[in-house]
């Protein structure tokens, strides 16, 4: 029986709008048959693997899922919270829902786009609020990339549809990587590991096909400021949200926030899915060639999760710091995403406030095309 996961926080608050966050969803528990239902969902949406729907179905079902569950479960098992029965990705979403209601005295409301709480669930909770008239979508992405952020928002708009919901204004959070209040909330988190010597600070970002990124992006793969140094040309064509250049500028922005010389913060991409090119340098290749470089004490962030999960526990905290202390490292130290702290609740609600104000943050019809599902 799956353990009931609360979607909707602050529904005593007499408001006229809420809050919806969005974040990817976890298995239901560590057990092979609920992670295989888990991969099956997330391996089957069309932005993550593109190719015909039969292809993808006989893909996932029959080759993929069958090798990757029961590894996968062993996985889930080191990072399971046995006393709460949930994961942490799970507990911190929740948390930061529970948190940013309380703050702005608004309903605040959790969807995952894989899993529970569902989206649709967060979504009908909030639609059965009978004051709300205006809900502001916030994906729990600092980076769009199609395979995140925007399968996040397309299928909320889809649930939407779906349920028949009654009508409400639709505000959507752009990806924050560059607002100053996730900025400082980000610095201040890795300033506190500074204390200590080091070698590098390693930004390790979420891998993503080269195939998601504009053409004229895909070149030079590995050179860590291809895009940032091209940031008029995304701009003159409307590329801003090239997921690469998202990345390069947060490479950029935590060097200038810490005030590291440049050479000493190195960005990675992690967590790759088959044979394919995706982006380069890949953490699991440079984390065997950090000492032999010089770099035997280095420490490790993950901007691009805001919740720290299997990625950031079992993939680098784990695995990573064993594969580097195995090639000659002496030191490896994991920083945590933000989290449900403080805060990043606080840069939350000051993002809201921003995006409340801006009149291009209304989802209208014409905008709500880009997300069609």
């Amino acid at each position: 029986m799956r353990t009931t996961r609360p979607c909707l926080f602050g529904a005593e608050f007499p408001a006229g709008r809420a809050t919806l966050l969005l974040n990817l969803g976890s298995p239901d528990s560590p057990s092979v048959p609920d992670v295989r239902d888990y991969l099956r969902t997330f391996l089957m949406d069309r932005r993550i693997i593109g190719i015909s729907y039969p292809l993808r179905y006989f893909l996932v079902h029959h080759l993929v899922v069958p090798r990757r569950a029961p590894k996968s479960a062993a996985h889930y098992r080191t990072i399971w919270d046995a006393d709460a029965q949930n994961f942490p990705l799970i507990s911190h979403s929740a948390s930061i829902a529970q948190q940013l209601s309380e703050l702005r005295r608004e309903p605040v409301a959790v969807g995952m786009r894989y899993g529970h709480p569902g989206t649709g669930e967060a979504l009908e909770a909030l639609a059965a609020l009978p004051d709300i008239e205006e809900v502001v979508i916030i994906p729990l992405y600092p980076h769009y990339a199609r395979s995140s952020y925007e399968t996040a928002v397309a299928f909320a708009l889809e649930e939407i549809r779906r349920l028949g919901l009654r009508p409400m204004r639709l505000r959507l959070q752009a990806p924050f990587y560059g607002e100053t209040a996730y900025r400082t909330a980000l610095a201040d988190s890795v300033r506190e590991y500074l204390t200590e010597p080091f070698d590098r600070l390693i930004i390790s970002m979420h891998g993503i096909p080269l195939s998601h990124i504009p053409k004229a992006c895909r070149e030079h793969n590995g050179h860590s400021a291809h895009c940032a140094d091209r940031r008029t040309w995304h701009e003159r064509h409307g590329e801003e949200d090239c997921y690469r250049l998202q990345c390069e500028e947060t490479r950029r922005y935590l060097a200038e926030d810490l005030g590291l010389e440049p050479e000493r913060v190195e960005l990675v991409y992690q967590s790759r899915l088959g044979f394919h090119d995706w982006l380069q340098p890949y953490m699991a290749r440079r984390v065997k060639e950090f000492a032999r470089e010089g770099a035997k004490r280095i420490l490790v962030v993950c901007p691009g999760f805001v919740c720290d999960c299997l990625e950031t526990i079992q993939e680098i905290d784990d695995q990573g710091r064993a594969d580097f202390l195995e090639a000659g490292g002496k030191s490896f130290t994991y920083i945590p995403c933000l989290n449900s702290s403080t805060a990043f609740v606080t840069a939350l609600s000051t993002l809201l406030d921003k995006t409340i104000a801006e009149p291009s943050a209304l989802l209208s019809a014409e905008n709500q095309r880009k997300y069609k599902y």
